[in-house]
């Protein structure tokens, strides 16, 4: 089980990404500013095999969350209930 702790505080977001595994899952978790209208998101990249973000030529999920500890709270949620 992934709990809020385990994906360091928003202050991290600001200058790196996250990389994590679940299972047989990979994810990415990195913060990203619409050029559009300057909104502030986390984007969360899924992707299934044991290939780094890079090397990986599988599909790779995206989703897009609030950038706060609500939208922090959603990808927790998202990622715990990704099958083993």
């Amino acid at each position: 089980m992934i709990t809020r702790e385990m994906l360091f505080p928003l202050a991290f977001y600001q200058k790196a990404k996250f990389h994590g595994s679940k299972g047989k899952y990979n994810y990415r978790i990195e913060k990203y500013a619409d050029e559009s209208d300057g909104k502030i998101q986390f984007i969360l990249h899924i992707w299934e095999g044991p290939e780094c973000y890079d090397a990986s030529k599988k599909e790779k999920e995206m989703l897009k969350f609030p950038f706060s500890e609500e939208g922090m709270g959603e990808i927790v949620k998202v990622l715990n209930h990704l099958r083993q």
